[in-house]
């Protein structure tokens, strides 16, 4: 598995350390992550120091890659990666000869990698990074259905008036319901109950 490593910088102003590190690595912003601290010193004539921690995308990309390329070798499934990189996430679609094994059961096993490369990366740096990936597509139909059924029950509640429980859910799916139904007319949803059984409740507004 590869080394992740980031580039460490100081200085007295935030603009200051930001374009450092920007000229040492030969980068624009929007092709970092950064994260950017300040530090007050002093007693009476205080003064501000600033912290840098900075790291190129696409050696996280690399990381990430190498990481899943280990994983995927021990369960014996070839695998290759598709990477659309934005600028607020990094998307990693497997395409394997066993999408089922990478899936595992209601997205579990996907889910679960997922979480293992957010934590990796962000103790390797101390950034947090928000990787997300899908296998052969999986969470793209996924979304298109759990919108769908979300719009088709929203409807249902605003011709009733009657409130409808949706099944349990992870907070990646309920989120999008709620933003699938934020403009919805009618309706509002909440979230209730615990983890792993929470839920999003579809329920009728007052005119």
């Amino acid at each position: 598995m590869l080394e992740l490593k980031s580039q460490k910088y100081e200085g007295k102003a935030g603009d200051e350390v930001l374009n450092k590190a920007l000229s040492e690595l030969n980068a624009s912003k929007n092709e970092i992550y950064y994260d950017l601290k300040e530090e007050v010193t002093g007693g009476l004539f205080k003064s501000k120091k600033y912290y840098l921690t900075a790291i190129l995308k696409d050696d996280v990309i690399d990381y990430v890659k190498s990481y899943l390329k280990e994983v995927t070798d021990l369960m014996n499934i070839n695998a290759e990666f598709e990477t659309i990189k934005r600028e607020n996430y990094i998307k990693i679609n497997m395409i394997s000869d066993n999408n089922a094994i990478l899936i595992g059961k209601n997205g579990r096993t996907i889910e679960s990698l997922q979480s293992l490369i957010r934590q990796s990366i962000q103790t390797k740096l101390g950034i947090k990074i928000n990787v997300i990936l899908d296998a052969n597509g999986y969470k793209e139909r996924q979304q298109k259905n759990i919108e769908r059924l979300a719009v088709k029950l929203a409807k249902e509640v605003r011709k009733t008036k009657v409130e409808v429980k949706m099944d349990s859910m992870n907070s990646y799916e309920r989120r999008l319901v709620h933003n699938c139904l934020t403009d919805f007319n009618g309706v509002t949803t909440i979230s209730e109950g615990e983890e792993p059984n929470r839920c999003v409740v579809i329920k009728p507004t007052e005119k």
